[in-house]
């Protein structure tokens, strides 16, 4: 089947280490290692080449073709009108690509303002899947000048789509308040590369030498550092726990330069610079390496609908897991089986739960790591996801709502 992947959200880059560029490469890889012609249009390819993954060949049956439709950065503009202007020239090169390769299904990143693939798959009578990670009116809101446009917009598109895939419960219910129909919407968790993603102790071991961890109780965080990410939470956590054991750190992979050094400094301003260490962004070639050194990694915060991608590459590295009480989360890691949940932004019972996974024993932590890699492989491998999406096109062609064939 040729496929054409939209991302139109100009914070993407696919070549990029955040989570989302991972999602977006990862989902075009599996489709095309099933064998079936992918063609990528994006708004920012990125500059993170090296090391990040391997394309293969960009024509016929198991190809990847990446293409970009570079946006408009003025900031005069503002935010809104920058992505609704963007629309003209992305919906145009869409066009041109689903006629030049012969499409015949497309699949969206859902993208703030961008109504391409709505539009496009109507028009050419194709079926249509939109995949929403976030509502991006609530996420990006800081940045709207017309939050009732995007809000609009955001409906016009979830109740358009033929098919939509979410990750978790809570975005499934907040779409139905839309009044969007239910069998068109397949629950569908992120999901993570299990041969990249492993249990390897050697290579853990290597890099604590090499970071001069040594024995120390490892904590760690890999994402971004933005707000909604609940990293400044850390801060208070790591002197509250400082009361209890010394000998811990938190390792922080990721974000960008500028955040890494102003949370460096915060950190030295609040004396727990030798709790918590800020190495800043890898490659994601490297990242499976630093979780890998881990006893236990956390989740301070997220969206109450989302399932963080930094989640799932835990759990398939065999690391036990600290993670908000969140709906979305609780689908998807088992109580005291594969980690420990603590109240959202409660630095109390986020202590506790730490001090609980300190007080294991190394084989006890390795066991809650093993148990939370079985589930991951069983279900929720890329291989899993793709033949989940297939069914959904399948479905689409047959003229049946999604919803009531796959999940």
């Amino acid at each position: 089947m040729r496929i054409l992947y939209l991302c139109a959200d100009q914070g993407i880059p696919i070549f990029g280490r955040r989570g989302c560029s991972t999602h977006v490469r990862e989902t075009c890889l599996a489709l095309s290692e099933a064998g079936h012609e992918v063609t990528l249009l994006c708004s920012l390819i990125g500059e993170d080449r090296h090391g990040t993954v391997q394309i293969p060949a960009s024509s016929g049956p198991g190809s990847l073709e990446i293409l970009e439709v570079p946006p408009n950065r003025s900031k005069k503009l503002g935010y809104d009108l920058r992505n609704l202007w963007h629309n003209v020239a992305f919906s145009q090169k869409a066009s041109e690509l689903a006629s030049q390769r012969g499409v015949e299904a497309i699949y969206e990143r859902f993208s703030l303002y961008s109504v391409a693939g709505v539009r496009l798959a109507r028009r050419l009578h194709l079926p249509h899947i939109v995949e929403i990670n976030a509502f991006l009116s609530v996420e990006q809101h800081k940045k709207l000048h017309f939050p009732r446009l995007a809000r609009w917009t955001e409906r016009y598109i979830a109740r358009r789509a033929q098919g939509i895939v979410v990750v978790s419960d809570p975005l499934r219910e907040a779409l139905l308040k839309m009044k969007v129909h239910g069998e068109r919407i397949v629950n569908m968790p992120i999901a993570v590369d299990i041969r990249h993603f492993q249990p390897n102790v050697d290579r853990g071991l290597e890099l604590r030498g090499r970071l001069g961890l040594g024995s120390r109780l490892v904590i760690g965080y890999v994402g971004g550092l933005a707000e909604w990410h609940g990293i400044s939470l850390l801060f208070n956590v790591a002197r509250m726990l400082r009361e209890y054991r010394k000998d811990f750190v938190f390792l922080l992979v990721g974000g960008e330069k500028h955040e890494v050094e102003a949370n460096r400094q915060k950190a030295v301003q609040a004396g727990v610079q030798d709790h918590l260490w800020f190495v800043g962004s890898v490659p994601h070639q490297e990242i499976s390496g630093y979780v890998n050194a881990m006893d236990a990694a956390i989740v301070p915060d997220t969206h109450d609908w989302t399932t963080p991608t930094k989640l799932f590459e835990y759990q398939a590295s065999g690391i036990p897991t600290l993670a908000p009480r969140y709906g979305a989360i609780q689908k998807v890691m088992d109580e005291g089986r594969e980690g420990f949940f603590f109240e959202p932004r409660d630095l109390n019972d986020m202590v506790r739960a730490l001090i609980r996974i300190a007080d294991q024993s190394p084989k006890e932590r390795h066991d809650m790591g093993e148990r939370a890699r079985s589930r991951v492989v069983a279900s929720h491998s890329w291989e899993c996801n793709i033949q989940r999406v297939l069914g959904m096109f399948d479905a689409l062609r047959a003229g049946k709502l999604p919803g009531a064939c796959v999940e």
